[in-house]
C-alpha cells in the first residue's frame, strides 16, 4: 500500500534543522551528480537517520501489521519497543527518476528533486526530498538535504 505524504499535518518537519552536511571522498575534476551511488546512499543515511523522521513515523502510525503486533501488547514500555522496532527496520529508497533543478559549473553545485519512500511492514509512505550535491574546494563532495514540509 502506498499512501501519499499529503495526510501529514502541516508544518511537520522530518529533518528539523538540516541541512546536514555530509563530507564524501571524490576526484579533484569531478562534476556534482543528482543521481549518483554516493549521492543516493548519503540522502538516504541522512533522512533514516534523523530521530524525528517523519516519514517513518508516518508508515508505523498507519501499517496495520504494527497495530496488530501493538494490540497484543499489555505495556506502555512493549508498545514503544515495537514501535521502535518498526522505525528501525523501515526500508528506504530513492526513486529511480531524479530531476535536477539548477545546475552551476562555475560553483560546482547541483540542485535535485527526487521521491523517497520508506517502508514499514505493509505501508510505504513517499515525499519529494530536495537536496543539493557540491564540489568543495579541497575536491569532495558535500551533500545537503533541505528540511521538508508536510
Amino acid at each position: 500500500m502506498t499512501i501519499p505524504m499529503k495526510h501529514f499535518r502541516e508544518g511537520q518537519s522530518v529533518l528539523g534543522c538540516l541541512p546536514v552536511l555530509v563530507l564524501l571522498s571524490g576526484c579533484g575534476g569531478a562534476t556534482p551528480e543528482c543521481d549518483s551511488l554516493d549521492t543516493r546512499s548519503t540522502v538516504v543515511k541522512i533522512v533514516s537517520d534523523d530521530s524525528n523522521n517523519a516519514l517513518v513515523n508516518y508508515a508505523v502510525k498507519n501499517s496495520s501489521a504494527v497495530a496488530a503486533m501493538v494490540s497484543n501488547t499489555n505495556t506502555e514500555a512493549e508498545k514503544l519497543a515495537i514501535w521502535e522496532r518498526a522505525r528501525q527496520s523501515a526500508a528506504y529508497r530513492l526513486d529511480d527518476a531524479i530531476r535536477t533543478n539548477s545546475r552551476s559549473k562555475a560553483k560546482r553545485v547541483v540542485t535535485c528533486t527526487g521521491l523517497l519512500y520508506a517502508t514499514v511492514e505493509d505501508v510505504t509512505a513517499q515525499k519529494e526530498v530536495d537536496f543539493k550535491v557540491e564540489q568543495t574546494a579541497d575536491g569532495k563532495m558535500s551533500i545537503s538535504v533541505s528540511p521538508f514540509q508536510f
